[in-house]
């Protein structure tokens, strides 16, 4: 019993709480932890710019052409029975010459493998639109 009445005499205020135990817990809650989140909020915003500064205009228009390519397949109602309320003649079109335009400009510019991979994206996007609008 002299132990509890020590306790008490030391951190309690009578209403059950142990106003050391409490204030430990908060520092370490809230202050430690506000303070390492925004540590590593700051922390992650720097290597997000970091890696946006890495982002080449080359790296943007391949981005684009990979997206024109799948809206072009949605537009062309591709694959059938999932984007067949999508169809859309001339936006598809529109979406395969965008690829066409910006593999023109970009053609210089990236390494053989990739010029190949995107003039094989270019062709089977072609030969797709043929077939499904002849």
């Amino acid at each position: 019993m002299a132990k509890k009445e020590k306790k008490e005499k030391k951190g309690s205020r009578g209403d059950g709480e142990d106003k050391e135990l409490k204030d430990e817990f908060m520092g370490e809650s809230l202050g430690g932890k506000k303070e390492e989140t925004k540590e590593s909020e700051e922390e992650m915003i720097k290597k997000l710019k970091e890696e946006i500064d890495k982002i080449t205009i080359e790296d943007s228009i391949t981005r684009m052409m990979m997206s024109l390519s799948s809206f072009a397949y949605m537009k062309m109602g591709l694959p059938v029975g999932v984007n067949d309320k999508h169809k859309d003649r001339q936006q598809a079109k529109l979406a395969v010459d965008g690829f066409d335009a910006l593999l023109k400009v970009i053609i210089d510019e990236v390494s053989a493998e990739e010029r190949e991979n995107l003039k094989s994206s270019l062709s089977n996007l072609q030969i797709n639109f043929v077939k499904i609008f002849p």
